[in-house]
This record gives structure tokens, C-alpha cells and sequence, in this order.
């Protein structure tokens, strides 16, 4: 999303307009994923349905081709190929391209970005690459080591970012807890992260959101730091993708059952109204029923507030593409299913929301309904809320009553 954001911003600085129908565009930019076999899938079919209509230049961009380079000689119907973010390749594409726009005196912002999504939150990518090796990951491969962005900087998007309307920050990396450690050194406890957070909290901004942090990594004083702000949310997406032990060291990842439930406990403890988010990878290489297993009966003991569950994806350039013990791709959709209904049986059985008093986030109407998030939703992952009220605007930050729970959804109504 932040990609795309920036992509859009060099190309109305040389002059273009933005339409949300390909049907009107003279260029079309296909911002792609290489991460996993169904993005790169997705990534691929995307470009083979845009290259079929010869009225219109096409240009991709993004992980894929920095992960496969040849693919600019396999597709050669492609008009242009982009790296992320590189305005200088924007211009010369461009120019190369025979477009001649009426670029826009401005002076140049690496990090300009236009909001795609109309509404009152905004990602903040506060670094880019990662430090782990985690085997069943190519991010490193084609993303490079963590370079952290600095506080200062940070600091300058997010008032920009606010200026523009924006009211909820959420803040992404790949690797959010070890924000830093390149640019100020050891990072241990998520230090520098609370640095950052201190002076994002100085902002006229009302929420901040923390996603992806890497298990284990924070420090009490961190979690205690998190309660007692009126602006950090209380909620923790930790992606744990295991519990069993020799998986997830086969995975090169730290922890296990016993640690990661004494580690949620102690979270919960610190943070009493915390929702917890993780995700689950099931199916790696060499991983027995018997592993799978625990993994099931850990998600049943943890009382997560939300979670995903993906299967294995066999990956080229990775640790794990070279292991031989595969389980089979009807076994890992079997796994799956199995671990979500065991997530979405024991979600139900969890304390209701029902009566509770929620601040919730206006992000728009929709057939005279007004539909926003409490802190413990993040934006397009997890429920909405729907509030009964006559008169609001997107970015509102309204006090309701909980009515119901319907799914993962809540249903509220604001006070008189």
C-alpha cells in the first residue's frame, strides 16, 4: 500500500491524473508481490489480463520483479519495469515512454505519498528489509538487510500524514520491534521503537497501532510503556507461526507452548483490555501430526482475539526450499481448516464485548450505516464496527455502547 502510495505521487508530479477505471487510463502501474506462490500467481495473472489491451501502456513494479528479473525478458509485452520507489526510474520511464505531461513545480520528496484508501488511517513503514533468517522466508533475498528510516523523518510523514486528515497511524515493517538497531545501535527491548512512539505521541493524532512484532523480542517496561499511553492502542499483532519447539527452530525462531503462552499471560497482565492478533504457518517441512497437534491445543489455551493461518509455500532462495521432508498440499489444507476452526471455536467462547463503553474510529457511511473500528480492530484484517447514528464524519472519533456481537463484527450505538 505505502509502495503504491509513492508510486502514485511521482506519477502525478510528471503530470498524470489518477482514475480508478483502467478503462480511462493511458497507463496502467501493476504494483506486484513476490513473496509467496499465490501472490506471484495473483502478480502474473494481473499483468497477462492488462497486456491483452494494446490501447494501454503497462507498466509493473514492485517485489516480483526485484525478485525475478528475467521477468522483463519472459513477459516482453510489458511497456516498463520499475523498482520500488526510485523517482529518477519514474521519470526516465516516462520521458522514455513519449508522454509529455506538465510535471508539477514542487520541490522532491522521496516519501510523498497520495492516500489511496479515502479514509482516516495510514500505514507508516517505519524500515524496510530484515535482519532474521527465518528459513521459510525471501524477503531478506530480495528486500535486503532492515533500513530503518529515522525518527525525524518519521516524525515529518506523520504530520503531513495528519494534515491530510489522517487520525489513526499503524505503524509496519517487517521487522517492527527491531526498528533502529541500524541506525542507533542495539535494539534490545524495543528501545528505539519506544523512542519513535514517544514523539508520535506528541502529534494531534488519536490512535497508534503496532503491527508485526517479532515474538520475544519486547520488554516489560515496553508493555507497561503501551498501558499507560492514551494513544497506543492495546493490541499486539505478533505473528508467532508456530509453538512446537523443533518446528519453529527448524524455522530459526525463538520461543515455544510454555513461553509463548507465559509471554501472553504476562502481556495480558500488563495490558488487561489487550487484543492479541497472530498468525499461524502450518505444513513445514518435516512438521508430524503429533507437532500440528500442539499447535492446535496452543491456539485453544491462548484465547487469541484474531489469527490466520496460511499454509507452507515452498520458496527459492530459502533454507527450507532445500528440505525434503515435504507434507503434502492436501495434508496442509487439511491442517489448515483444522487449526481456523479451533481459533474460531474457542473465539466464541471468550468474554463478550456486549455493554462495554469503545471509542470507535468513523472511516465511512454505507447505505445510511456508519461502519468504524474500535482500538482492537485493525484496519482490513480484523471486524468493523457498525454504529447506529444520524450524523458523523469520517475521522470522528465517537463513544459508543457495545449492543452485539454479529461474527466478527460488533454492533453499536453512540451516546445521546
Amino acid at each position: 500500500m505505502v509502495d503504491s502510495e509513492i508510486f502514485l505521487s511521482h506519477f502525478l508530479r510528471l503530470g498524470f491524473e489518477e482514475t480508478e477505471e483502467s478503462d480511462e487510463a493511458d497507463l496502467v502501474l501493476i504494483n506486484t508481490c513476490g513473496f509467496i506462490q499465490s501472490a506471484k500467481e495473483q502478480s502474473i495473472d494481473t499483468i497477462l489480463e492488462h497486456i491483452k489491451r494494446k490501447e494501454v501502456r503497462v507498466v509493473v513494479a514492485g517485489c516480483l520483479y526485484q525478485r525475478y528479473k528475467s521477468l522483463s525478458t519472459q513477459i516482453p509485452e510489458v511497456d516498463g519495469w520499475l523498482k520500488n520507489n526510485q523517482w529518477e526510474e519514474v521519470k526516465s520511464l516516462v520521458e522514455g515512454l513519449g508522454f509529455q505531461g506538465k510535471p508539477v513545480e514542487t520541490p522532491f520528496d522521496p516519501y510523498s505519498r497520495v492516500l489511496y484508501e479515502k479514509g482516516p488511517h495510514a500505514y507508516l513503514r517505519i524500515s524496510e528489509g530484515c535482519n532474521k533468517t527465518c528459513t521459510f522466508c525471501a524477503i531478506p533475498k530480495f528486500k535486503g538487510k532492515m533500513s530503518s528510516r529515522t525518527i525525524e523523518s518519521l516524525v515529518e510523514e506523520s504530520t503531513n500524514l495528519i494534515k491530510k486528515g489522517i487520525r489513526e497511524i499503524n505503524v509496519v515493517s517487517q521487522d517492527t520491534c527491531n526498528y533502529g538497531v541500524d541506525l542507533y545501535g542495539s535494539a534490545a527491548g524495543g528501545r528505539h521503537l519506544m523512542r519513535l512512539l514517544k514523539e508520535l505521541e506528541k502529534l494531534d493524532v488519536a490512535r497508534i497501532r503496532l503491527l508485526y512484532l517479532y515474538p520475544l523480542w519486547l520488554s516489560e517496561e515496553f508493555y507497561e510503556y503501551m498501558a499507560a499511553s492514551d494513544k497506543i492502542c492495546n493490541y499486539i499483532d505478533m505473528p508467532l507461526q508456530h509453538s512446537n519447539r523443533e518446528v519453529l527452530r527448524a524455522m530459526k525462531r525463538p520461543g515455544d507452548t510454555g513461553r509463548y503462552l507465559k509471554e501472553l499471560q504476562k502481556i495480558r497482565s500488563i495490558i488487561p483490555d489487550v487484543s492479541l492478533r497472530s498468525t499461524f504457518l502450518v505444513g513445514f517441512p518435516g512438521e508430524t501430526e503429533e507437532q500440528f497437534q500442539e499447535l492446535v491445543s496452543f491456539v485453544r489455551n491462548a484465547g487469541l482475539e484474531w489469527m490466520g493461518a496460511f499454509t507452507y509455500s515452498k520458496e527459492e532462495g530459502t533454507t527450507a526450499f532445500e528440505l525434503s521432508t515435504r507434507v503434502h498440499h492436501k495434508t496442509r489444507e487439511r491442517r489448515k481448516r483444522e487449526l481456523i476452526q479451533a481459533y474460531e471455536e474457542t473465539r466464541y467462547k471468550q468474554p463478550s464485548r456486549v455493554g462495554k463503553s469503545e471509542l470507535v474510529l468513523m472511516e465511512e457511511k454505507i447505505d445510511g450505516t456508519w461502519i468504524g473500528r474500535t482500538q482492537h480492530q485493525a484496519p482490513e484484517v480484523d471486524g468493523v464496527t457498525y454504529v447506529s447514528l444520524q450524523s458523523a464524519q469520517p475521522g470522528d472519533y465517537i463513544p459508543v455502547t457495545i449492543k452485539a456481537e454479529e461474527g466478527f463484527d460488533l454492533l453499536a450505538k453512540a451516546y445521546q
